[in-house]
């Protein structure tokens, strides 16, 4: 409907979505208030995808620091009816923290509407004469009761329709004070009520009562402010809360006479304008050099078919007796792949996974492997000869990256990968169920979160990382992506399991690719019927296998440790306990300063190899990987295993980082799965003898004592379900999440570079899915088979007791290497 055409009745009563700036101060919750300014568009205008354009003409997002202010306020402020300040960290009072919304808040000449959250409430308040202090119990990740205070004005309220004692999430240290508030120009709406946790060292946790200003008004302009946050997902109405604020800025409207003035009122966004939106750079960031060749996609090869087609046989693993999933997959896999010179196995070795439990079984020999480094900002692809690549790898493309793109554009590995990643897509038709169809496997680092934050921030220092140390004798690739022409998915989530041998073959038409990336024409089978014959030979190898006798489990003393794995056991960290809690404690400091909600402090345990105890082979990292499993068998386990660089992963992760899933042609569902808290467990009783309940059975575990301990393991779980800090810690990574699906997470800073450990393994297929584990629980070898190093660590809250946090690492690294905690300096 033309602007020209809307009445004011039609936009004063909260049938039309005013245009608002959002401004985002750094924090890890903005999108999240995004989110509900979608919902509020989707309601309105029944509008499903909340990335709709016609959304992003209504909503705009600027970072506090992205233009300066006479930019806002000479060409961003005319074509917005209203504004909504996100939290973020630091103080209201410091520029570098809070940006342009100072001038936002005080500008009267321009006056909108504007609601402030946590740190935006402090910056109202400031701006008008309130003092910031710190909370005397810093809040973070709690639920609080909030009361209402009367606001009787006849005019739309921030809390019409809300119950008094409703309750919301608190992320704050610092708050607006009571001392010498400006009753003359600010109104308390709200306060807490009731009590919350803290913690000292000296009491340990305790509750306090909580009274604290939660929400205020300016007496004659619309400037709203809220301390809680409405945004979270365990916020009680904060969707209501923000349809109150559209209220009251259409209420402004009508009563300034503003929409008889500008007929722009409530329209859409100028495309000049919201071109200058976050969400319109984050479309140019991930399509952002116009100077490359537009990539040969599946919509640009010949029918939309695909560079490949997928060639796939399928074996029902029905073993009499059968077989719990960890040892059907390490079976399986030794079978194939136990004598491989660089096995990749993404591997599940726990039934009961939810979605299913899926192990992919492949190869990095006779394909190529694409790997990055940071420093440099290095792209390079190596190809490996079909047996070992004993010979040495071949090189096959090198480039460094430009910081920028002709447009000035930042330019970033991950749009690189985008372009190579659309050039090895199979065909639609070819599609199978199964959530791996062939394509990519291996790993990001955790300092990858660079690229992300350069780009997202648009900053000028973009490429030059200043955030990661690099080391003497360099550790690992930052990002190893080998490409997967031919596999083996074990889905034991099935009854009987089944095994799907897979294999690509180039279409004929298709072979060529763009000349940026020309060494894509090598990869696959040459023809579908090289393909088939492969998959075939494979399937009949399985069923060979089933058909005869049934081979013995692989337990752990089947594999003995060995030189290197005793090695394992005398790990050393970087930093020592004393050390550590001393991070600790000025982790919490930060976290007293308003710089942050949660920080995570990790820790690095390291064990040098002599030459001869170095490991150099497969064969000796999948010794480790099998003993590791069969101690912590885990949903998202890998075994990957780099032979020309001596350079491996062991991973036993129990958490998911992120999934895509496939539904449709456009249809996909995007999953992130954190988990938070961990506590130790009792040992399971083990099979045999009993001596104190009379059991003398050799084959079978005693009853009395597998029922003493499930009672004992539920009574531990419980406890930590029910843990103030681990719920808050969950809730705040959940809050998270939900912001990260919708941006980049700017992460945590820290000195020790964390390398793979906290990054992601996983696997990008060929059919548009993908599924990552965040690496935890995981042991890396590199500097040429002569360095072991394992990272744990975990999330540190104002209720984190710097003993217990230590306590964790110790239950984390137990994981791992079962001798390793007595052997930690104490």
């Amino acid at each position: 409907m033309p602007a020209s055409s809307r009445s004011s009745s039609a936009v004063a009563d909260g049938r039309e979505l005013p245009r608002t700036l959002l401004v985002d101060n750094y924090d890890s919750y903005t999108f999240n208030l995004l989110q509900l300014l979608t919902q509020k568009a989707k309601q309105h205008y029944g509008i499903e995808d909340a990335d709709n354009d016609f959304v992003r003409q209504k909503l705009m997002v600027i970072r506090n620091d992205q233009y300066p202010w006479h930019v806002v306020r000479d060409r961003i402020l005319p074509h917005v009816d209203c504004i909504v300040i996100s939290p973020g960290p630091g103080s209201p009072d410091r520029q570098a923290d809070f940006g342009v919304c100072t001038e936002l808040i005080r500008n009267a000449e321009q006056a909108k509407p504007v609601l402030g959250v946590c740190l935006g409430h402090q910056g109202i308040a400031l701006a008008f004469g309130a003092r910031i202090r710190r909370c005397a119990t810093p809040v973070h990740g709690q639920l609080c009761p909030i009361e209402i205070l009367s606001d009787d004005t006849g005019r739309p309220g921030l809390f019409d329709g809300i119950e008094s004692g409703f309750r919301a999430v608190r992320y704050h240290s610092l708050t607006v004070s009571d001392d010498g508030f400006p009753h003359h120009e600010l109104q308390v709406l709200a306060r807490a009520a009731g009590s919350i946790h803290a913690f000292s060292e000296h009491c340990g946790r305790f509750q306090v009562p909580t009274n604290e200003i939660m929400a205020l008004k300016h007496r004659d302009r619309p400037l709203y402010g809220v301390q809680f946050h409405p945004e979270s997902i365990c916020s009680e109405y904060g969707a209501r809360i923000i349809d109150n604020f559209v209220a009251i800025t259409h209420d402004y409207a009508r009563r300034s006479d503003f929409v008889a003035h500008n007929s722009g009122y409530a329209s859409r966004i100028p495309p000049e304008i919201a071109a200058m939106s976050l969400l319109a750079l984050d479309d140019r960031t991930w399509h952002c050099d116009p100077s490359s060749p537009p990539p040969l996609s599946q919509s640009s090869l010949p029918g939309g078919c695909g560079r490949f087609a997928l060639v796939a046989e399928s074996v029902d693993l029905a073993i009499p007796g059968g077989m719990d999933a960890a040892e059907l997959g390490d079976q399986l896999q030794a079978l194939l792949y136990g004598n491989d010179a660089m096995p990749l196995w993404l591997d599940s070795a726990k039934s009961d996974t939810p979605g299913g439990a899926v192990s992919i079984m492949a190869s990095g020999c006779g394909t190529a492997t694409v790997r990055y480094q940071l420093s440099g900002r290095q792209v390079s692809v190596v190809a490996f000869g079909a047996d070992d690549g004993g010979c040495g790898p071949e090189s096959i493309y090198s480039a460094r990256l430009p910081d920028r793109d002709a447009l000035g554009n930042p330019v970033s590995f991950w749009t690189w990968m985008q372009d190579v990643y659309d050039q090895t897509l199979i065909s639609p038709s070819d599609a199978q169920s199964l959530r791996f169809q062939c394509g990519w496997i291996g790993y990001f680092a955790y300092e990858m979160k660079n690229e992300c934050v350069g780009m997202a921030t648009n900053c000028e220092a973009f490429g030059s990382h200043a955030g990661v140390q690099q080391e003497p004798g360099q550790r690992m690739p930052d990002a190893q992506l080998t490409f997967v022409d031919r596999c083996v998915v074990l889905e034991l989530g099935r009854e009987p399991p089944r095994a799907t041998v897979l294999a690509l073959a180039a279409h004929g038409e298709c072979r060529r690719a763009a000349p940026a990336h020309s060494w894509l024409a090598s990869l696959g089978f040459g023809s579908r019927s090289l393909a088939a014959t492969w998959v075939r030979e494979q399937s009949c190898k399985i069923r060979a296998w089933l058909a005869g006798p049934r081979p013995a489990g692989t337990h752990v003393s089947a594999h003995p440790l060995g030189e290197s794995s005793e090695q394992m056991l005398r790990l050393r960290p970087v930093l020592s306990r004393d050390e550590y809690l001393d991070a600790i404690g000025r982790a919490k400091q930060q976290i007293l300063q308003g710089e942050s909600y949660e920080i995570c402090l990790t820790n690095q345990f390291r064990a040098t190899l002599s030459d001869s105890q170095a490991i150099k082979t497969s064969t000796q990292m999948r010794r480790h990987y099998i003993n590791m499993r069969r101690r912590n068998p885990a949903p998202y386990g890998a075994l990957l295993w780099y032979s020309d660089i001596a350079a491996g992963i062991a991973s036993c992760s129990p958490e998911r980082f992120l999934s895509i899933e496939q539904c449709g042609p456009d249809d996909r569902r995007v999953e992130m799965k954190p988990i938070k808290g961990t506590t130790r467990r009792r040992p399971r009783p083990a099979i045999g003898p009993c001596s104190e309940h009379t059991h003398g059975d050799h084959s079978a575990v005693c009853a009395e004592c597998l029922r003493q301990w499930e009672i004992d393991d539920s009574r531990r779980a419980s406890e930590l379900e029910m843990d103030v800090k681990e719920r808050a810690e969950n809730l705040m990574i959940v809050d998270l999440v939900r912001h990260d699906l919708n941006s980049v997470s700017n992460g945590n800073p820290e000195s020790i570079p964390r390398g793979v450990y906290s990054g992601a393994i996983g696997y990008l297929s060929a059919h548009g899915a993908a599924d990552f584990s965040v690496v935890i629980r995981t042991a890396v070898v590199d500097h040429c088979g002569t360095r072991v190093s394992v990272g744990a660590g975990g999330a540190l809250t104002t209720l984190s007791d710097p003993k217990a946090e230590w306590a964790e690492v110790e239950t984390k690294l137990y994981t791992i290497a079962p001798s390793l905690s007595p052997t930690l300096p104490v």
